[in-house]
C-alpha cells in the first residue's frame, strides 16, 4: 500500500513540476527569441536613418557617390550587415540592377511604393543564409528610394542558443531539486496515511497500539490527531464494555447462584419443612433484587441509546420533592428524620419531566437513606440561580472517600468495594441519575468529606 500512496503522489508531483518548468522553460526561450528579434529590427531601422542621412547628404552634393559607398561599407562591416540603397527616379532598371532574388525584390517594389517591410527570416539566395530583412523608403516624388537592409540570422540564433543552453541547464537543477522535494514531500504525506491504515488493521484484529505521533498543524496533523482520539475512545469504549459485561455477570450471578441454591436445598431436603418458608422468602428477595437489576439496565440502555423522550411540563418543586420523599420514607426502614426541604422562593417552578425528575430524586434520597445512620439528618434545598435552577440532597453519613469521587457514576461502581446485596442496590442508580439529568440539559456534581457526609449538587436549566 505504501508503494502504491508513495508512487501516485510522486508520479502526480512529477508530471505536475515537469509541466511548470517546461512551459516556463518554453515561454522564456519564445519571449527571449521575440525580444532579440525585435531589438535586431530596431537596430537595422537606426541603421537605415544613419543610411538615409548619408543619402540625403549626397543628394545636396555634400558627398560624392565613392563617399557615399564608402560611408555605407563602413557602416555595414561595423554592425555587419549587407546595405542596399536604390534611387527610384528610374525604379525599374533599379530593381532589375539589385541581384536579388525573387522575393527580395517584391519587397524592394514594396517599399518604393512607400511601404516599411520587416521579415524576422528570410532567406537569401545570393548571401546563402536567412537573414533579418528591414526595407525603408526614402525621399519623395523624383527623389523617392529605397533602403535594403540585411543582417544574418545566425547571429541572433548563436546568442539565442546560448542563451537556451542556459535556460534549459537551469531548468534541469530546478527539475533535480524538485524531485528531491517532490519525494520528501510525497514519503512525508503517505507515511502517516500507510501508518495510520496499518494501525487501523491492528485494532480491527484487537491488538493494542500506541498512539501515532504527529504534531504538525495541516490536515495530516489533524488526522492523526482525530485517529488517536478515535482509536483511545474506542479502547476506552471496548473497556466499559467489558466492564459492564463483567459487572453485570457478576449482579446477576450472586442472587441467580442464591436462588438455584436454595431450590436444591428444598428438593434435596437439606432444608426442613419448617424453614422453607423462611428460604422461599429470601428467594423471592432475590427475585426482586434481579428485577430491579434487569429494570435498571433496561432503563440505562434506553437512556444510552437515546430513545428516551421527555415528556416536559411545568411542575412546582416543592410538590414534586414532597412526593419524593413520601416514597422513599415508605420504602426505608431506618429510624431517619424527615428530610429537611428548603425551596427559594417557595413556588419556584421549572420545566422538565415529572416521572424522570422525581427518579432522580427518589435516587439520591434512596442513597441518602442506605448511608446515613439511625437517627441522622437529610437536607434538601432547592434555588433559583439566574435562568437555572439548583438542587441539592445532602446527607451526615460516612461520606466518600475523595480518590473514589470520581467514579461514583460509572456503572456498578461501589465505594464498597464487597458487592453484597446488603451494601446498596444494583450500581446503576447514580449512572441512571446522570443520563436522566444531562438529558434534560443539566449537570450533576457531587461534594464529601469522609465521615462527614455527602451533598449531590443539581444545575437545571429553568
Amino acid at each position: 500500500m505504501r508503494g502504491g500512496v508513495f508512487r501516485r503522489l510522486l508520479v502526480a508531483y512529477i508530471f505536475i513540476m515537469i509541466i511548470i518548468v517546461g512551459l516556463l522553460s518554453l515561454l522564456m526561450s519564445q519571449y527571449l527569441k521575440v525580444y532579440f528579434f525585435n531589438n535586431k529590427q530596431k537596430e537595422l531601422t537606426n541603421i537605415s536613418r544613419q543610411v538615409e542621412t548619408q543619402l540625403i547628404r549626397h543628394r545636396r552634393g555634400d558627398l560624392t557617390r565613392e563617399e557615399l559607398e564608402k560611408q555605407v561599407n563602413v557602416i555595414g562591416r561595423v554592425t555587419n550587415s549587407r546595405i542596399i540603397i536604390v534611387d527610384g527616379r528610374n525604379s525599374g532598371a533599379a530593381v532589375a540592377n539589385t541581384g536579388l532574388d525573387d522575393e527580395l525584390e517584391r519587397i524592394l517594389k514594396r517599399v518604393l511604393d512607400g511601404e516599411k517591410v520587416v521579415r524576422r527570416q528570410q532567406y537569401a539566395s545570393e548571401l546563402d543564409t536567412y537573414v533579418v530583412a528591414v526595407g525603408v523608403p526614402t525621399g519623395a516624388g523624383k527623389n523617392k528610394g529605397a533602403i535594403l537592409l540585411f543582417s544574418p540570422v545566425y547571429e541572433v540564433d548563436q546568442a539565442l542558443s546560448r542563451i537556451y543552453e542556459i535556460i534549459w541547464i537551469t531548468a534541469g537543477i530546478a527539475l533535480a531539486v524538485g524531485l528531491v522535494l517532490v519525494w520528501v514531500t510525497s514519503r512525508r504525506i503517505s507515511r502517516p496515511v500507510v501508518e495510520l491504515s496499518r494501525m487501523a488493521e491492528q485494532i480491527a484484529r484487537g491488538e493494542a497500539v500506541a498512539d501515532v505521533p504527529g504534531t504538525a498543524g495541516d490536515e495530516i496533523g489533524h488526522l492523526t490527531r482525530s485517529f488517536n482520539y478515535m482509536k483511545n475512545r474506542l479502547a476506552e469504549t471496548d473497556r466499559m464494555r467489558r466492564e459492564f459485561i463483567a459487572g453485570v455477570s457478576h449482579e446477576l450471578r450472586t442472587p441467580l447462584t442464591s436462588v438455584r441454591g436454595f431450590i436444591q436445598g428444598m428438593l434435596d431436603g437439606v432444608i426442613c419443612a419448617e424453614d422453607r418458608e423462611k428460604y422461599l422468602g429470601l428467594a423471592f428477595d432475590e427475585t426482586n433484587r434481579l428485577t430491579r437489576l434487569t429494570n435498571d439496565l433496561l432503563d440505562l440502555t434506553k437512556l444510552e441509546a437515546g430513545v428516551i423522550r421527555l415528556n416536559k411540563q411545568e411542575i412546582k418543586l416543592c410538590e414534586l420533592i414532597d412526593d419524593s420523599i413520601l416514597t422513599v420514607c415508605r420504602s426505608s426502614e431506618k429510624d431517619i428524620f424527615y428530610p429537611e426541604v428548603t425551596v427559594t422562593p417557595e413556588d419556584l417552578s421549572l420545566q422538565a419531566d415529572p416521572d424522570r425528575l422525581k427518579q432522580v430524586l427518589i435516587n439520591l434520597l434512596s442513597n441518602a437513606c442506605r448511608y446515613t445512620p439511625e437517627g441522622g439528618r437529610i437536607e434538601i434545598a432547592a434555588e433559583l440561580t439566574g435562568s437555572t435552577v439548583k438542587i441539592s440532597v445532602k446527607d451526615n453519613g460516612p461520606g466518600i472517600p475523595a480518590d473514589e469521587l470520581p467514579f461514583i457514576f460509572e456503572k456498578f461502581h461501589r465505594v464498597d468495594k464487597s458487592r453484597d446485596s446488603a451494601a446498596g442496590g444494583s450500581g446503576l442508580g447514580l449512572s441512571i441519575v446522570k443520563e436522566l439529568v444531562e438529558l434534560h440539559g443539566g449537570r450533576i456534581t457531587a461534594r464529601s468529606i469522609s465521615g462527614k457526609g455527602t451533598v449531590f449538587d443539581i444545575v437545571l436549566p429553568r
